[in-house]
């Protein structure tokens, strides 16, 4: 079966493999010389990917979801792969968007104009009727309708033929899908069985059954259906839901499930009552898949219980679990018990086995466990658990444990033979579980006896735990049994001897002497028998005494007492035990103790026998303390039932006054609990314990919770005084048992205290139910100690105006009316005035009422409080009825009366004034002091006043600064709840309240709408409030939060709340500046000035980031300072700098900063960080200047690493400076002065220590850690095109030796001169130069420098040189005269030097002269006067000047040089590329054009002809390519040129095919080499040989020579009969071409022998000529082979024929092979000859014997068939068989008597001794008879070797030859000798 699971797994490892793949073809797909190989690997890629594809299709017909993804997964990659594909139609693109305008082109017809009045679907319907399908498509393609494509217009066919089924016309659907091409019966089959359309569907059915098309077991799936449909209806009606097309498109297989999902909805919901009498169907496709097993379980649900005892068991098991039937699974279960006596007729289920539970259950795994527990209760395991111990001992935890009486698994048995118990052991071992395999060993009595695994040696050996557990268990069961307890101690010294067999000689020897000693006291004899030295049998035991003597040397009483001095000789020592061993021991009295033990005999016969233990009588009544433990003792430990117990035995059971005991013992519980109130289970055992005296516990409990509520919160907030206040607290509870009312009372307000800090940490509102609940605990708290309510949750109703909780309350407790009414105060007067009211009628009496409405003061400002206003609202009412303005009159009474609703009233009237309303409402609803500062503004009467906008701006300002926004929201929201202003306030109660940052940010979009609404209104809108009154007091609050904001972090919520809305604050300040800023600071400590919120711009926002720059620059927080100089625009320079100082300041604090590599370490770090960073040249500069002043300031030891470090410093700070735009060259030559002083310095320092190093060298240590000198090359401006200008190579300035200054001392001088002179050998002329003005030095190699190069440009004539020069210059020409017959003598003899093959100087050119005697004079600097010399004599060869020639570059010096076509050309050009030291990279660049251009040339001369001598060329241009010592580059200059030669110059093209190979070869780079091949192939394929080039074909194959890379041209020159030219003479020089050709012919054309020989014969390749006259011959055996022998000896004929040809070749073979030597071969062919005579022989002699062809088995049987020996040495020679001659000689002499059979041998063969020895055995093998007897008798005469002869003939009995052999006289002597020996 093909399991998805698995195929998706194995796709899913395949996934690494694929994408490596994909990713290799990728790579290589872009490489042109691996493009090759990226299609081969694609090829098989591909192969590979549609092979698992058909795989997977051909297992199945239909994909579920798993192989869906394999499919998916697998066709991603094809579709990948396929792009790179050599043929692969790329994507064209805007090809869809193309239109092509048709209506020019196609003509109109009749019908598409009778077209134009019809749908779309009704044009189809008719075209498809009328087969007009093209006329359509076209029809629809000229009007742009989708229906074009032939696809779109099928589908709308396929919905019409729907259609035409819907209405029961069979035969217009079948006329449709006839016209469109489609087989109707399949496709009426299809609708049938995706349709769930019962009309459709029965019509079909019925069509389909008169036409016979459905199958048995489509039948069968019908009448199923069909069933149950039935079983699921109700009522039978018709379905007037008609299905879409769309749904079921094309009627296949769907990969939308959504159809069917819905259909099956009404399935799972069909036991509802509204759909009950709903007609259930379903698609004939769906019961298709459904085996007998689904079917059954589908039909299960309408089932009755009686009929499941017929039923599938794993089909209704399936059932009952899918449903999780619990009742019905355990009714079951108990059925199928083991134990159930239930008969057949009485079941009322099939059998039930664990087979089925394990392999059909389908509920949850919750139930599988349950079901799986409740079989294991019964016994029961499934097989996948009893296969798996791991889950049976998980299951058995769940029913109580491996551990049960009886066991739980009793049959159970694995697959290796073992039982429950040997697994559970070796579980224990795996997982080293020693105690509790002991417990289980215990439990179940396990031993050796009934456990054989407990015995297992292989067990005790692996586990040596083990062998002591089964070893001590032993000692348990068998107490007195001494080899028990020997055994035991072995087994534990194994253990601590893991390496050695234990025993008593390796505890001695490991150093355990007492451990030894005390085994062998268990050792059955005793120490007796060790010392005797018995027992020597058993190891184990076995001791030596002498090792035990040495073991004791460090206990000398011991070994004293074991083994005593004066013991007469024979007298054993007497018994020595362990008790006579314990006499000096002080607390240990052997005749007092160990009385039990029978041998100590030192022990007095009337002490107890027993062993002591804490339970004798006799030492209990001696010594024992006895105390008896009352009921507290077990309370105290929680065991309440004890504690009752014990009162009852011990107090009640004896008392008189039982009810008073009682209580008192309720009491003492009581004080106890209180006194422990933290443990928990002390208290509950004591309320237990109270109720079991039958006493009520809540006065108990109430005080405990009361006690732990106050402790917790104590113990939370002081945390390090638990003691105390636990001590404090334990101290005011006992005085509760007591009954004191003041510690109630002071416990009543820790209470208090402690709820509130309750309440406030769970986070709920304090006058809340939930918070009420919890109250009533501080209420049962009074009232159960009878203390005073306490009034502190009705005072915080009152503080929160909660006047519902605050009735509730009084109410429910009764409160006295006087305590409640001294609480209403703290309401607001509205809710105070009404609770008054509430209150009137349970108040004592009338004259305390309304006392607060009598106050003198009023927090309005009135000038009068009139005593004839009345206060009755009906009163107020009618008097406003009378007033000719009743608004404002409404709203005077509700400012004096302080009532907000009479303003609420007042804007009812028509007229009314809303803003007077709304401030009326407002300064009305608050407090008084809050209404007086409110109209503290009013001038005159408040009562009276007229309130505007600006009264109410006042009142808006002054709210909201005083943060109460509530009031203000509320009265917008009664008086003006349109207004924008609102969203505003919600939006401000969201932030400062709620922290709802989300919810407010929707609030301030609903506000920029509703103003934005306001702005754009067609008419002005009613309101009274303008849009810029609304913007301004928007801003203000906007503004307003910011300011009011108490964290940080709130304020940034609050900015990006901000930042978030478009123009919010166009005029405020930038809140996304601010907010960013804010999001920089959020993790910091440092907080934004508020002082910016209010006085906001550009100005103060960038101080304000430079301050918070200094803050956190000073907290070293600089990744942050980063970004605020990033967003204040501020310069990081100091940042930068900050942080690295501080980073320097930390190595120095930890004591680094001494490390050199530190140092250097850090200044590299610093550079990148401030290159990173991108901070100003100057900053860096200055900074590095300002260190190296401090190195120089500072004296350490190490002065040379300080001298280095500044050179560092010194070169970093001149490296930014010389970067800056404007460079200063006075500070640049000021800085590389400083350099120089400090390289003096350095150089001094290290002549006076003997060291002298390069300036620049390389300093790197074995793990690659750069010095200070190598980071200072690297950042080295010396070679500054500023400061290397032209003046310092002017004879100006330059000192002379009668003008320098001494500014140096003498070392220094030394020191400056060894550096100049090194830098004139690197060839920094100008560096010397400046160094030399810099110091006013005079050197006279830079002198004689200077002068070569003014000679050589002509600026300095050789008659107006410095007198030191000319005196130089005449000096040398003396000499010049002097030695003129000798040779000049060079400094060195390196080819640099020999410039004179150039063009020898002309005798009267004195410059050259001049110049060469100055280079000979010259020290240092003489590779800078070469190349002087060489440009000059170039110039003169050139005709040009010096300054030209020298202005120009190397490279176009060079390209002249090569391409001057003189014979030494080479030797030039290498000359000039060693003295100017050209890059390997321009010089292969040159070399590749210059030879590509020759190529070009020569190419014109000869024309498309092959090259004459091509080697003799080719050797020329490999000279060029050699003068760059990288070839490999030389070759790839080479490749890359081969694009620009000119089409149609193929000669060109080959030849640098050829050279870039060669040069390739020469350094073996076989990335080359392979670029090479594969550029040859596509040179071959696309060029040569369509343009029949053979000649360059045959020219490219020898100039490579990699034949067997190329054998495509073999193949090319073969197909084209070109082949010959591959045999002239001189082709192949080398003899590489013949071995190739021969080997082609061999594997690619292995029957082509004319060709072979051929090639053979031309190139004289003997020993190839033997290997093909020997594969003909063999080939002519094969033939022989090929048919039986019987019927090839039937054409005799025709078998000589064949031997005699066959004999020919080997013959001529042979013969072949001599001639060149091969010695081995020409000799088998020499034998197969011999053998295909004899062959002849044979056959000439009418003899049958088949010699030829024969295999090695027989080969032995064939040649003791052959009747003489010499036939059978020519068989065995020609097999190279070595037969076993002994057998062939017992055959041939001993059995048939032919002795010249032995004569012959003899003559050819020496007879060995061995061969007659074995001839014996087997003539005695063989039961001999007379014959053969008397035949080894004569044989034996022919044995050489006397002995053997002797003894073999004594071995057989020849007596009389034994006899004769002793009696003569040649032999006898020599016989009896050796017999005597």
């Amino acid at each position: 079966m093909f399991d998805s699971h698995t195929c998706v797994r194995g796709v899913e490892e395949l996934k690494p493999a694929l994408d490596l793949l994909c990713s290799a073809i990728r790579e290589n797909d872009l490489e042109a010389q691996s493009k090759h190989f990226s299609e081969q690997l694609l090829n098989l890629t591909l192969a590979f990917l549609n092979k698992q594809i058909r795989e997977i299709f051909s297992h199945t017909e239909e994909l579920d979801e798993y192989l869906q993804k394999c499919v998916d997964i697998l066709t991603t990659y094809i579709i990948e792969l396929r792009t790179f594909m050599i043929k692969f139609p790329r994507k064209q693109r805007n090809l869809i968007n193309i239109r092509c305008d048709f209506d020019e082109d196609i003509p109109r017809t009749e019908q598409s104009q009778m077209w134009e009045t019809l749908t779309p679907e009704q044009v189809i319907f008719e075209a498809i009727l009328n087969n007009r399908i093209p006329e359509a498509q076209t029809f629809f393609r000229v009007n742009q309708n989708p229906a074009q494509s032939l696809q779109e217009l099928i589908q709308i066919g396929f919905e019409l033929v729907y259609d035409s089924l819907l209405k029961g016309n069979v035969k217009e659907a079948s006329e449709l899908l006839r016209n469109m091409g489609f087989d109707v019966k399949e496709q009426l089959h299809k609708i049938c069985f995706y349709t769930i359309d019962k009309n459709i569907r029965n019509l079909l059915v019925k069509v389909l059954q008169e036409e016979n098309y459905f199958s048995e077991k489509e039948k069968t799936v019908i009448d199923f259906v069909h069933q149950v449909e039935n079983f699921y209806s109700g009522s039978f009606q018709d379905n007037k839901v008609i299905q879409p097309l769309s749904s079921f498109r094309n009627w296949k297989k769907e990969q939308d499930l959504s159809s069917h999902t819905a259909v099956l909805d009404t399935f799972l919901t069909c036991d509802k009552p509204q759909i009950h009498n709903r007609e259930h169907r379903i698609m004939l496709n769906w019961g298709q898949w459904w085996d007998q097993h689904i079917q059954e379980m589908i039909l299960l649900p309408k089932r009755s219980h009686e009929e499941f005892k017929s039923c599938n068991p794993e089909v209704l098991w399936m059932y009952l679990t899918s449903q999780h039937d619990w009742l019905n699974i355990c009714s079951w279960i108990e059925e199928s018990q083991p134990h159930s006596h239930t008969s057949f007729q009485q079941a009322n289920w099939p059998s039930l086995t664990p087979d089925i539970i394990d392999q059909n259950t389908l509920c949850s795994s919750y139930m599988r466990n349950e079901i799986l527990d409740k079989l294991a209760r019964n016994g029961i395991f499934v097989p996948s658990e009893q296969e798996d111990f791991e889950l049976l001992l998980l299951r058995l935890i769940h029913i109580g444990g491996v551990m049960q009486n009886p066991h739980p698994v009793p049959k159970y048995n694995t697959a290796s033979g073992l039982d429950f118990h040997a697994h559970f052991i070796l579980y224990c071992l795996e997982r080293s579980l020693q105690h509790l395999l002991y417990t289980y060993l215990d439990y179940y009595s396990l031993t050796p006896s009934n456990c054989p695994i407990l015995d297992k040696k292989e067990l005790h050996e692996a586990h040596p735990w083990f062998e002591f557990l089964v070893q001590c268990r032993g000692v348990a069961s068998n107490p007195r049994d001494p080899k028990m307890i020997f055994q035991a101690s072995l087994a534990n010294a194994q253990i601590l001897i893991p390496s050695n067999q234990a025993s008593v000689s390796s505890m001695l020897l490991e150093g355990h002497t007492l451990l030894a000693l005390a085994t062998t006291m268990c050792a059955p004899g005793g120490i007796d028998q060790v010392l005797q030295n018995e027992d020597t049998e058993k190891p184990l035991k076995k001791v030596d005494p002498q090792l035990l003597k040495m073991a004791l040397t460090p206990y000398p009483k011991l070994k004293a007492a074991l083994f005593p001095q004066n013991t007469s000789y024979g007298i054993l020592p007497p018994d020595i035990s362990l008790y006579h061993l314990m006499q000096s021991l002080a607390p240990f009295d052997p005749t007092k103790l160990f009385g039990w033990q029978s041998s100590n005999t030192l022990a007095i016969a009337d002490i107890s026998s027993d062993l002591p233990h804490f339970s004798s009588p006799d030492l209990v009544n001696k010594y024992a303390i006895m105390e008896r433990l009352d009921f507290s003792y077990y309370l105290h430990h929680g065991r309440p039932s004890f504690a009752f117990g014990t009162f009852l035995v011990q107090q009640l059971a004896k008392s008189k006054s039982p009810k008073q005991l009682i209580q008192q013992a309720g009491n003492e519980a009581y004080a106890l609990a209180l006194s422990f109130f933290y443990i928990p289970s002390i208290g509950a055992a004591c309320i237990c314990f109270l109720e079991l005296l039958g006493l009520d516990s809540l006065k108990l409990r109430v005080d405990i919770k009361v006690a732990n509520i106050i402790w917790n919160v104590k113990s939370r907030n002081e945390e390090s005084q638990h003691n105390l206040i636990r001590e404090s607290m334990v101290e005011k509870l006992t005085k509760l048992v007591d009954g004191e009312k003041t510690a109630a009372a002071e416990v009543l307000i820790s209470l208090e205290e402690a709820f509130w800090d309750k309440i406030e940490h769970q986070e709920i509102k304090k006058t809340s139910s939930d918070s009420r609940r919890q109250w009533s605990l501080v209420m049962q708290f009074c009232k159960l100690h009878d203390i005073k309510l306490s009034t502190s949750y009705l005072k915080e109703c009152a503080r929160s105006n909660d006047w519902l909780q605050f009735i509730i309350q009084t109410q429910m407790y009764s409160y006295q009316i006087d305590e409640v009414i001294s609480i209403l105060q703290d309401f607001t007067p509205i809710l105070q005035d009404h609770l008054m009211l509430a209150f009137e009628n349970l108040q004592p009496s009338r004259s305390d009422t309304g006392s607060h409405h009598n106050n003198t003061t009023s927090p309005l400002r009135t000038e009068h409080r009139q005593s004839e206003h009345t206060s009755d609202l009906f009163q107020i009412l009618l008097c406003c009825q009378e007033s000719p303005n009743p608004g404002c009159y409404l709203l005077a009474e509700g400012v004096r009366h302080h009532a907000p609703f009479l303003s609420v009233l007042a804007a009812c009237f028509q007229d009314a004034n809303i803003i007077h309303c709304l401030c009326v409402w407002i300064i009305t609803s608050v407090d008084n002091v809050t209404a007086a500062e409110a109209t503290n503004h009013i001038q005159g009467s408040v009562e009276n006043h007229e309130w505007d906008l600006h009264d109410l701006s006042t009142i808006w300002k002054m709210f909201l600064r005083r943060q109460k926004s509530k009031t203000l929201m509320n009265g917008f929201q009664l008086f003006l709840k349109d207004s924008p202003l609102l969203h505003m306030l919600e939006m401000y109660e969201l932030c400062m309240d709620y922290k709802k940052y989300n919810e407010a940010k929707t609030k301030l979009h609903n506000f920029q709408t509703s103003l934005a609404n306001l702005k754009i209104a067609d008419k002005p809108t009613p309101s009274i409030i303008s849009v810029p009154w609304l913007e301004s007091h928007a801003f203000f609050l906007l503004e307003l939060m910011m300011q009011q904001c108490r964290t940080q972090y709130e304020l940034g919520k609050l900015l990006q709340l901000f930042a978030d809305i478009d123009k919010l604050l166009p005029d405020g300040p930038d809140v996304k500046k601010l907010c960013a800023l804010s999001q920089i600071l959020k993790d910091s400590s440092i907080s934004i000035n508020r002082s910016i919120l209010t006085s906001y711009d550009a100005e103060h926002f960038q101080n304000e980031c430079r301050s918070v720059l200094e803050q956190l620059q000073e907290r070293g927080l600089f990744s942050l300072a980063r970004k605020v100089a990033e967003l204040g625009e501020l310069p990081v320079d100091g940042v930068v700098i900050q942080e690295v100082l501080q980073d320097l300041h930390l190595l120095k604090h930890i004591g680094q900063w001494h490390q050199k590599q530190t140092r250097i370490d850090f200044w590299k770090k610093c550079h990148d960080s401030f290159m990173k960073n991108s901070i100003s040249n100057k900053a860096a500069s200055d900074f590095f200047l300002a260190q190296a002043n401090v190195v120089s300031e500072s004296s350490a030891d190490e002065k040379v690493n300080n001298i280095m470090e500044k050179h560092l410093l010194l070169t970093l700070a001149g490296h930014w400076l010389a970067q800056s735009d404007s460079v200063a060259l006075d500070k640049l030559e000021e800085i590389e002065k400083q350099i120089w002083l400090c390289c003096i310095a350095q150089q001094t320092l290290n002549n006076n220590d003997g060291l002298v190093k390069s300036r620049f060298s390389h300093q790197v240590s074995v793990s690659g850690e750069l010095s200070f000198d190598n980071l200072a090359k690297e950042f080295s401006f010396s070679k500054l095109t500023a400061l290397n200008t032209s003046k310092y190579l002017q004879l100006d300035g330059l000192a002379f030796q009668d003008m320098s200054e001494n500014i140096l001392d003498k070392a220094e001088v030394e020191s400056l001169s060894f550096l100049i002179g090194r830098l004139l050998d690197e060839g920094s002329i100008h560096e010397a130069s400046r160094v030399c003005r810099y110091f006013h030095f005079y050197s006279r190699d830079v002198s004689l420098v200077l002068h070569c190069r003014a000679l050589a440009s002509g600026e300095a004539d050789l008659n107006n040189l410095h007198p030191d020069v000319r005196a130089i210059l005449l000096v040398g020409d003396t000499a010049d005269e002097r030695d003129t017959p000798q040779p000049r003598r060079l400094q060195s003899t390196s080819s640099v030097e020999n410039w004179s093959h150039v063009q020898a100087p002309a005798p009267d050119d004195l410059v050259i002269t001049s110049l060469r005697t100055l280079i000979d004079e010259c020290v240092h600097g003489r590779n800078y006067c070469r190349q002087v010399l060489c440009l000059y004599e170039l110039s003169k060869e050139l005709n040009c000047s010096y300054g030209e020639i020298s202005a120009h570059d190397s490279e176009k010096v060079l390209r002249a040089i090569l391409s001057s076509q003189q014979p030494d050309r080479c030797k030039k050009a290498q000359v000039f590329i060693t003295t100017q030291g050209l890059r390997s990279e321009t010089v292969a660049e040159l070399v590749a054009e210059e030879i590509m251009q020759e190529l070009l040339v020569s190419s014109e001369r000869k024309g498309q002809k092959q090259i004459v001598n091509p080697a003799n060329e080719t050797q020329a241009f490999l000279e060029l390519a050699k003068l760059c010592k990288d070839h490999t580059l030389v070759g790839m200059k080479l490749l890359d040129k081969i694009s620009s030669v000119p089409r149609g110059e193929l000669s060109c093209t080959t030849e640098l095919l050829i050279l870039a190979h060669n040069c390739f070869s020469l350094t073996c780079h076989m990335e080359g080499i392979i670029r090479v091949l594969q550029t040859a192939r596509l040179l071959t394929e696309e060029h040569l040989a369509p343009s029949e080039e053979y000649g360059l074909v045959v020219r490219l194959l020898t100039g490579i020579g990699r034949y067997n890379e190329m054998t495509y041209i073999f193949d090319l020159l073969h197909e084209k009969h070109y082949f010959e030219v591959l045999m002239r003479k001189k082709l192949d020089p080398s003899g590489t071409l013949k071995t190739a050709l021969l080997d082609y012919i061999k594997r690619c054309r292995p029957g082509d022998s004319e060709k072979h020989n051929m090639i053979a014969l031309c190139f004289s390749m003997c020993r190839e000529i033997g290997e093909n006259h020997e594969a003909a011959a063999c080939i002519q055996l094969k033939l022989i082979e090929s048919q039986p022998w019987e019927e090839s000896l039937r054409d005799v004929p025709n078998l000589k024929k064949l031997l005699m040809k066959a004999l020919t070749l080997f013959i001529d073979a042979a013969e072949s092979y001599s001639k060149d030597s091969c010695v081995r071969q020409s000799l088998r062919c020499n034998r197969l000859t011999k053998l295909i005579t004899l062959q002849l022989h044979f056959l000439n002699t009418n003899q049958s014997t088949m010699l030829i062809n024969q295999n090695r088995q027989n080969l032995m049987d064939c040649i003791m068939s052959l009747p003489r020996f010499y036939q059978a040495a020519i068989v065995a020679e020609a097999y190279d068989f070595v037969p076993d001659w002994a057998e062939v000689l017992y055959q041939q002499v001993i059995l048939k008597g032919d002795f010249n059979y032995l004569e012959e041998f003899k003559q050819q063969r020496f007879l060995k001794s061995t061969v007659f020895e074995e001839i014996a055995k087997k003539v005695k093998q063989h039961q001999p008879t007379e014959t053969a007897q008397k035949n080894l008798k004569t044989l034996l005469t022919y044995c050489e070797d006397i002995y053997m002869y002797y003894k073999l003939a004594y071995d057989n009995k020849f007596y009389d030859v034994v006899n004769m052999l002793l009696k003569d006289a040649q032999t006898g002597c020599c016989l009896k000798d050796m017999l005597a020996n």
